[in-house]
Order: C-alpha cells, then structure tokens, then sequence
C-alpha cells in the first residue's frame, strides 16, 4: 500500500500493530491515548463496590427470589471499603483515575509500576511497592491497569497469587486479558485464597463456551471488555482519531504518534 501515510488507532493499544515496519515504510501510527481512562476507572471501581458491597449479588438474589430479604447482606458478606489497602499494578492514566476514585471511598492506594519516576506517590497521597510481592501480600484489592508486554504476561499466576495475604484478597481487570492466567484465577478462586473477582478482558477473544471462566467458578464476575465503553466516549474516541488522520493529511504529524522513534529513524537515513 505504497499510498498508505497513516495508522490511526481506533482507541488506547496499539500491540496488534508492527510499529517498526510502518516506521520504516514512512507511515504514522498514533493512537487516542485519552480515550476511556474516565470510562474504564468508573468500571474498575464499579466492580470493586460489586465485589466488596454485594450490589449486584443482592439484585440478582432479590430479583429471583422476589424477596425482599434484609438477612441477605450478611449472608453473603458485604464488607465495608474504608480502610481497605487498594493495590494498583500499573500506575498510567487509568491506574491514577483509579486511585483518585478509590481515596475518595477511604480506600488506601499503594501502587507498583518500575516505569515512573520517582514523587508521583507523593503527589497524589498515595503509596508505592517496590514489587510485585509486596504489593500482592499487603492488598485487600487488586486492580490490574498495566500494558501487555513480556514483563507483564501472566503476572497474575499461581506464584504471585501465593503471595495474597492469608484473609485473601478481590482481584479485578480491566486492562489486558493475558496478564492473568485463567487456571491460576480459577484455582484461587476454588481454594478461597481470591475472595472474589471481576474479569472485564480474557486472553481470547471472543471467549469459549468452554473456557475455565464459564465453568460455575465461584464469586467471579465476568464482563464481555465493555469497560472502555460509554455513548460519550465512543463519539469521542472516533473524532480524535478522524482529527489525527486529518493532520496528515494536511501535511502535519499526529499529535499522538506511538512510532516515533522509528520514523525519526527512517528520516535521518
């Protein structure tokens, strides 16, 4: 496609395309890196008040029975969150989104994520792991809200899930579907070592009827990577990226450019 200048993507990720090659054929590739943080934060700590308030347990229990039980709260354990230790692994846009929502519920925040310098914890009053494990071992909650790369498949396994502390912990994903093994969730989540979990995103899409998490596993949540989604948002998303195709084609570069370095690369050749 020897008329092709740029690769505007349809929303934040850009793992499906080859950055390199398009660089070194001269095409812009950008994203809309804004798009869905409000949208994908408001999930996230929707989940984490399913999961810990029972609100969506306690509907469908009421709406099956058809009654209006108050025993049912304590039947299924609905917990308090202040006071709670949310631990954020991946501290980009959405991770920080995250975390100012939860301080306003009196959660603590504590985050992990090697790529940041250091002071944003004191900045927005909350606190930093040095890892993986300490972050794991001292959560009440878990948000995932990390790229997908080689460092961060499957950071959620068997391993790392040993490391919740012994009262256990919730899980939730609305960021990448393989940076959780599924048979180590499942596990979790049988041996009550997870107390709960919500799953916005799976390692394939569309998932199998088959799959682990269709299979009646307990106190699992599950959401078809609708997150991101919101009328707003969706309006947005598309305009942001028609603007940036626009500004190529007048003869600009894309403000939002994920290539850079490759293209810049091909110039100075």
């Amino acid at each position: 496609m020897p008329r092709l200048k740029v690769i505007s993507r349809i929303g934040m990720g850009y793992d499906n395309v080859d950055l390199q090659y398009c660089g070194e054929k001269g095409i812009y590739v950008n994203n809309v890196p804004d798009y869905g943080v409000d949208e994908v934060a408001d999930s996230a700590m929707s989940h984490i008040l399913n999961l810990l308030r029972k609100t969506h347990d306690l509907a469908v229990a009421v709406d099956q029975s058809k009654e209006w039980n108050t025993r049912l709260a304590s039947q299924l354990h609905a917990r308090r969150l202040r006071g709670k230790v949310l631990g954020i692994i991946g501290f980009g846009k959405i991770g920080k989104a995250t975390a100012l929502r939860a301080k306003g519920f009196g959660l603590d925040v504590v985050f992990y994520d090697p790529l940041l310098e250091d002071g944003i914890d004191k900045a927005l009053g909350v606190r930093r792991a040095s890892s993986v494990r300490e972050l794991m071992s001292e959560s009440d909650i878990i948000s995932l809200h990390c790229w997908l790369d080689d460092q961060t498949k499957h950071i959620i396994n068997e391993e790392s899930l040993s490391w919740v502390k012994p009262s256990g912990a919730w899980l939730v994903n609305t960021a990448r579907g393989a940076v959780v093994h599924e048979n180590a969730l499942v596990a979790a989540l049988l041996s009550g070592r997870l107390l709960g979990a919500a799953i916005d995103v799976v390692e394939v899409e569309p998932y199998p009827k088959t799959g682990v998490l269709f299979q009646s596993v307990p106190n699992l949540h599950l959401t078809p990577h609708t997150a991101f989604y919101s009328d707003e948002g969706f309006v947005e998303m598309r305009t942001k990226a028609a603007q940036e195709v626009r500004r190529v084609l007048v003869g600009q570069k894309p403000r939002n450019l994920v290539n850079s370095k490759f293209i810049a690369y091909q110039e100075q050749k």
